[in-house]
């Protein structure tokens, strides 16, 4: 073979390798888009893999579409993926317009729009599981598949324990705010994340202002709202909980038929069970996901 010969072969293998090298790449690769509200402001949201099935994140409480970054890159394998910054929080424009579960849940409405969403399954994750199931009790979604709610009550049972009385007088009261929300931030995991990550929870949690995140606590709502929300639905729910939801997990797996419940109890992971225990999690959402898609 000439010299020639082998120059050639070499570069088509080359080519080869950095085109495979470059497939992996792109759907592993997490994109950021923004879009604009009906009412003039701008979201932010993450995106990874592609396809018709989309697994959409909802984060919680003043937290930022970021927190999702590992299942973004695990199940982008298999299923389009993407997870929004609600407004004022992560990315998103920081407003002084509504924040009130309506404005919440018409955001929710508008991003799957914005973001052209067919077939989807819907992951709620602590305050996101509220917003998730009161986005399908307003607009009842013909192209959900399944539910998938992380570690929030559903209105079974109990109530969990609250905030506390002192929670409002905390997040008024400059001193005492800071150390609460880093405090907070470092709470949602049984492990310490990776720093980056923390820092950019921590961020997303000092950015958001007092009124708003007091307002995103207070939800006008009776706990049998959840539960009936949970009740009325007639596809794949999936319920992911830390030990302190049990009972919960347990009374939405007697009422509702098998195929019907998914129920796993997290305990050795924090509140952020999708991250302290990420390949579990993202294990079990693909099993969910390969039955809800195919019903």
């Amino acid at each position: 073979m000439t010299l020639a010969s082998r120059l050639r072969m070499l570069t088509c293998i080359l080519v080869l390798c950095l085109s495979g090298f470059l497939s992996v790449c792109d759907a592993s690769e997490i994109r950021e888009h923004h879009f604009k509200t009906s009412d003039g402001v701008t979201l932010s949201y993450l995106e990874a893999g592609s396809g018709t099935q989309t697994i959409v994140f909802i984060p919680g409480w003043i937290m930022p579409a970021a927190i999702f970054k590992k299942q973004l890159l695990a199940l982008s394998e298999r299923y389009r993926v993407i997870a929004l910054d609600p407004r004022s929080q992560g990315n998103s424009e920081l407003t002084a317009l509504q924040h009130n579960p309506e404005r919440r849940t018409k955001d929710m409405d508008e991003f799957l729009n914005a973001a052209q969403v067919k077939d989807f399954i819907l992951a709620g994750w602590s305050l996101g599981v509220l917003e998730s199931l009161d986005y399908v009790a307003r607009f009842h979604p013909p192209q959900l598949k399944g539910l998938i709610l992380i570690d929030n009550s559903i209105g079974e049972g109990q109530p969990p324990s609250g905030r506390g009385s002192n929670f409002q007088q905390t997040m008024n009261d400059p001193k005492k705010r800071e150390p609460y929300l880093r405090k907070f931030s470092q709470d949602l995991f049984r492990s310490p994340p990776a720093p980056e990550l923390l820092q950019t929870v921590t961020d997303s949690a000092l950015r958001v202002p007092p009124s708003i995140a007091i307002q995103l606590m207070n939800q006008p709502y009776p706990r049998t709202y959840w539960r009936e929300t949970v009740e009325a639905q007639q596809i794949p729910v999936m319920y992911a909980v830390t030990p302190r939801l049990t009972d919960q997990a347990q009374a939405l797996k007697a009422k509702r038929p098998p195929e019907l419940a998914t129920v796993l109890i997290f305990d050795k992971a924090g509140h952020a069970l999708f991250v302290d225990q990420s390949e579990k999690f993202n294990k079990a959402v693909l099993d969910f996901s390969r039955h809800a898609f195919s019903r």
